[in-house]
This record gives structure tokens, C-alpha cells and sequence, in this order.
């Protein structure tokens, strides 16, 4: 439980610090730490900041009306900006060994910390373990300023809260569920706190968001960080809205601003920038060669295989995920009754289970938790060696970020997904409650075409979603596909969709899904075709024999739908819902032959 520190809230293991800075007769500038641990003070040098050289003052000299600086002024200013970088450059790295141990940054992490301390409005996008975190803890250890963390999980907020006080940081954090008392007493200190982490619904309105607007007005906030920015847009379009109205106010104040994340495709990252005017992005690419990514069927034997693919690995841990919570325990009830020890993790559960599931877990207490969406962003356990999706996620992006949970150790690790096409159905049902319904089933789609590629290497496939600009990469040994390269080949299938559009034209005015489609094409006799005569058409059986086997049809048809050759409309009837088929948007630009289509043959 916390404490109050005088008028300062602090937890029970958090230790006071103060920075302070004393310059000798030569003007170099001794910085020192004081901190009081345990009722006793302790005082370390972080760094030395020798004395930069004078230089006079800017003269302007004025030409055809427009001022300029004299060519002696701009020398001397370069040499000033470039001492303030070299200078800026050494704190940095003075302040990475002294203050957080390491020896040397990860990739692109001291480009930003450089770019925020100018003053830059920066977005980052590293990979899952990239260190991301650093980012801003770094500059805020430096800053006299507070930084002001935006952060879209209360899990995420409590494990950067532990990592700061890990650290000596002064944070707190203003959540939804901290009592009222305890947030006015951290508002009458707030300049007293290094960071300050928030939620979007905490900035909306109410006394935070007022002394928050203000500070930001006095400039007393260094910079305003975004944590897991991607879910601005993802979440904010659809079931957070306010999330994204709290960003957008935010973007229009003139304080700097680092956004951080690890899964920004292209189509986001526009969007951010249309938020965020003048944003300076740097990426690296999300393609981690220890993750073994694989698509298997799930068939009626998923229960038998998935224990089995876990008594395999008995002693390692792993997470296996699914959307719904009932899924969560359906899976979770039965690996215990195999003996398979597990714990669960859902939105539904209480606090105090999920707290236990999460700590017998992340301690090694129990060695597999069965978890949904809910368990995932701020998870930082390294020596996770597998992990399952029991049944696809929402999004080709919620699919990266949940296998970016595995071999963060940078050892080999394995991402199984067991997918089932029907698994859209329960979607669909799961988005008619939400707003931006088709914009949810569009991402869906994107999914179901990454996992049914039977044929290119499923890490470029990734990098490609995410904007990463690939020619003929391939991982080679990391994904099913590379290591079955040749059991499948893509060919010409523009003929073959031009006959699944003049099928779905003939069909027009009756009732027919995906799947009828589709043994109407094959010439299928099954009850549900002979029952509507549909076997009497023109189009009856015009793809028969084309696709061998016939799974390799019902791909096809998806990537039709993916395309936008053809269209879904979400149908009710009774308390099921169905996708009927009609034309898509780029169905006559197939027609008029201005576009090509691709299939998959064995």
C-alpha cells in the first residue's frame, strides 16, 4: 500500500532523489545525485559537463531588405551548435552508464532521445524489446521538467510505475481506480514527480486535466509521451473514441511530443501524422529471426495437439491467446483437467485473481497462463518460449504485437496459430456492438489473407503491413512457408475471378454465403444447393476441378474479398449472422480488365 512521504506520495520501495549542479572556478559543471534510501543519504557524481567556449553574441548584417547573419556570426554559431550537440551527446551517454548501467544504446534509441531533447516532435517505431521505455525515462532523468506519460492500460501504467521506482525515478500515476485523496495530494506536488503517467479518460476533464493544461501553458511539462501510440487510431476509431479526442488536444499544444510503439502499419502511421503535424519518424524493421512463425488448421483434434505441443515444452513458459473470455476458460478448464498446470487472464475476472495469475506467472510459479487481449502490452517477461493463438485475433496488428510477447530474450521461440475460418462468425458478432463496424471486419479480412498465404515467407508479409519497403526478402528457416518453399507457387487467376463474378451476378436476389458460393462454383450436389435449384444455372459447377483441393477455392474467394472484387453485408437472422456476397468496388475495374488477380496452386 502507499505511503505519504511528508506531502509526497511515494511507494514503500521508492527512494527520494534530487539532482543537483555545481560549477568550479573554471565554469565545468559537476552534476551530483542525493538521494535518501532507507533514511540515509547517499551522494554519487553522475557526470562532468566541461565549460564550452565563448562565443560573442549573433550580429546581422541586412541585404535587398532580408537579414542574414555575417559569414564570421555563422561560423562561430555552427561551432556553438555543434558543442551544445556534442554536449547534449556526452550527457546522454554519461546519463546511460552512470544512471541506467548499459554501455551502449539499441538501435535508434539515442536518434530519438536526441531528437526529443531539441525540441522535435518524434514518433519511433522499434520492435517488441527494442527498449523503448529508455526513450523517455532517459530525457526526463536529465529534464528539470516533468514528463507527462499517455499511457492505454492500467497494466502498462503499474509496470512503468515499478520500473521508475526500480529506479530511484519519482512517478506516479493518475488511473481512474486511485482514490480521490491520494490524487489531490500528488496535484498539490506534482512538480515534485520525474513522471507523471495518465490515462486518456483521467485527461478528458476534472482537476488533472485542468493543472495538466496549465502546466503546459507555464511550460513546466518537458515533453508529452504516447505510449503504445498506434492504439490512438486502432482503439480510438472504434471502441475508445475519447481516447482519440484527449490525443488530438494534446497535439495541438506546443509541447514536444514522443510517440512510441511497436506495431504502426502505414495506413496508422497517415493517420497519425494528420494528428500530429511534422511528426519526425524513425523505424526499424519488426523482423526478428528467432520467432518461428506458423498456421495450422484447427480441426476437431485441437485440444489433443495443443497439449501435446505443450507437454513437448514442458518447463518452458508460454502464453496462448484467444479473444473472448469464454474461450479463455473453456481452454483454460481444459488443460487442467489434462494436469497441464495454467493460470487465466481476463477483463472479467477480478483484480485480485488477475493479480495472482499474473504474478504466478511472471515469477515462474506456474509456467503457462491462458489469457485474451486484456494480458499483453507492458509485459515484459523474457523467457517466454512459445506462444498460441487458439482462435484468430482482431487484427493482423493485434497478431503481431501478442507473438511480440515471445523469445524477447532474443533465444528461439515459437508463434502457433491454430486458425479456423468459421472463427469470423464469433467476430462479427463480437464488432455489431462497436461503432466503425466495417472498418473492424476490413481488418479481419487483412488478417485472413496474411494466414491463408500458403506461399510468401510470412515475416516479409508482416514487414510489407507495416510499411517496410522489401523487394526479395525472404527469413528462409523462420516461417512454415519458407520451410515448405515449393509445395505451393502462385499463378494467373484473373480468368477464374472474372467466373466468380459472373456467378455472383447470377445469383443476385437469392441468399448465399462464402460457402455457397463456393459449392455452387465446384458443382457441388450437396442438400443446401439441389434444395434451391441452383444446380439448374448457367455458372453451376464452372469452376469444377479448377482448385485441387478445394480449400485452395475458398482462399481464393477471400482474397476476393480482401481485394475489394468482392463485398460483405453483414446479415441477421434470428440470432445468428451471416455475410451475404455481392459485388465489390473493384469489381468492374476486374471486368473492364484493369486489374489482375493471383491464385495458389499445389
Amino acid at each position: 500500500m502507499p505511503n505519504r512521504v511528508g506531502e509526497i506520495y511515494v511507494a514503500e520501495y521508492e527512494h527520494i532523489s534530487k539532482t543537483i549542479e555545481i560549477s568550479d572556478e573554471a565554469n565545468d559543471r559537476y552534476v551530483y545525485s542525493i538521494s535518501i534510501v532507507n533514511n540515509k543519504p547517499l551522494v554519487e557524481l553522475n557526470y562532468v559537463l566541461k565549460n564550452p567556449p565563448f562565443i560573442p553574441s549573433e550580429r546581422s548584417t541586412y541585404f535587398n531588405g532580408q537579414s542574414s547573419r555575417d559569414f564570421e556570426t555563422e561560423a562561430l554559431l555552427n561551432k556553438a551548435n555543434d558543442f551544445d550537440n556534442l554536449e547534449r551527446g556526452e550527457l546522454i551517454d554519461n546519463t546511460l552508464r552512470q544512471y541506467f548501467g548499459f554501455t551502449s544504446f539499441r538501435p535508434l534509441q539515442r536518434e530519438t532521445i536526441m531528437a526529443t531533447m531539441n525540441g522535435e516532435d518524434v514518433m519511433t517505431v522499434v520492435g517488441t524489446g527494442g527498449g523503448k521505455t529508455l526513450m523517455y525515462l532517459l530525457p526526463a532523468v536529465i529534464s528539470s521538467n516533468i514528463t507527462l506519460v499517455v499511457s492505454p492500460t492500467l497494466s502498462l501504467i503499474d509496470d512503468v510505475l515499478g520500473r521508475c521506482h526500480n529506479l530511484g525515478i519519482s512517478a506516479c500515476k493518475f488511473t481512474g481506480e486511485l482514490p480521490k485523496e491520494l490524487q489531490y495530494s500528488q496535484q498539490l506536488n506534482i512538480k515534485q514527480f520525474k513522471i507523471v503517467l495518465g490515462t486518456p479518460e483521467m485527461l478528458k476533464e476534472g482537476e488533472f486535466n485542468s493543472t495538466v493544461m496549465s502546466m503546459i501553458e507555464k511550460k513546466e511539462i518537458e515533453r508529452i509521451v504516447f505510449d503504445e501510440a498506434h492504439t490512438i487510431v486502432s482503439w480510438g476509431n472504434t471502441f475508445r473514441p475519447i481516447y482519440r479526442e484527449v490525443c488530438e488536444e494534446l497535439a495541438k499544444t506546443t509541447c514536444p511530443k514522443l510517440l512510441l510503439s511497436a506495431t504502426v502499419p502505414a495506413k496508422i502511421e497517415s493517420e497519425l501524422k494528420d494528428i500530429f503535424m511534422g511528426l519526425v519518424v524513425f523505424r526499424s524493421s519488426i523482423f526478428r529471426e528467432n520467432l518461428f512463425l506458423k498456421v495450422q488448421e484447427r480441426t476437431s483434434k485441437f485440444y489433443d495437439e495443443l497439449k501435446s505441443f505443450i507437454l513437448e515444452r514442458k518447463g518452458d513458459s508460454g502464453i496462448i491467446y484467444c479473444v473472448l473470455p469464454k474461450h479463455v476458460s473453456t481452454i483454460h478448464a481444459d488443460l487442467l483437467k489434462n494436469w497441464i498446470d495454467c493460470v487465466k487472464y481476463h477483463g472479467k475476472l477480478s483484480e485480485e485473481v488477475k493479480t495472482n495469475s499474473y504474478s504466478k506467472w511472471v515469477n515462474g510459479e506456474c509456467r503457462l497462463i491462458v489469457a485474451n487481449s486484456s494480458f499483453g502490452m507492458g509485459i515484459d517477461k523474457k523467457d517466454v518460449r512459445y506462444v498460441i493463438h487458439g482462435r484468430i485475433p482482431t487484427s493482423v496488428e493485434e497478431y503481431h504485437q501478442q507473438c511480440g510477447r515471445a523469445g524477447r530474450d532474443g533465444l528461439p521461440a515459437t508463434c502457433v496459430l491454430f486458425y479456423k475460418y468459421g472463427d469470423k462468425n464469433m467476430l462479427l458478432k463480437l464488432f455489431q456492438m462497436q461503432s466503425e463496424q466495417s472498418q473492424q471486419i476490413a481488418s479481419v479480412n487483412e488478417l485472413i489473407h496474411f494466414l491463408e498465404d500458403p506461399v510468401q515467407c510470412r515475416h516479409r508479409s508482416l514487414m510489407v503491413f507495416f510499411g517496410e519497403k522489401t523487394t526479395s526478402f525472404i527469413c528462409g528457416t523462420s516461417c512454415d512457408n519458407c520451410g515448405t518453399r515449393g509445395s505451393f507457387y502462385a499463378t494467373d487467376g484473373t480468368s477464374d475471378a472474372l467466373k466468380v463474378l459472373q456467378a455472383v451476378v447470377e445469383l443476385t436476389g437469392r441468399v448465399f454465403t462464402c460457402n455457397t458460393l463456393k459449392l455452387f462454383l465446384v458443382g457441388s450436389r450437396q442438400k443446401s444447393i439441389l434444395e434451391q435449384e441452383l444446380d439448374t444455372l448457367v455458372n453451376f459447377g464452372s469452376l469444377e476441378k479448377r482448385f485441387v483441393p478445394a480449400v485452395l477455392l475458398d482462399k481464393f474467394l477471400h482474397s476476393l474479398i480482401n481485394s475489394g472484387i468482392l463485398a460483405e453485408v453483414i446479415e441477421k437472422k434470428g440470432k445468428h449472422l451471416y455475410s451475404q456476397l455481392v459485388l465489390g468496388p473493384k469489381a468492374h475495374d476486374l471486368m473492364a480488365l484493369r486489374l489482375s488477380v493471383s491464385r495458389y496452386e499445389k
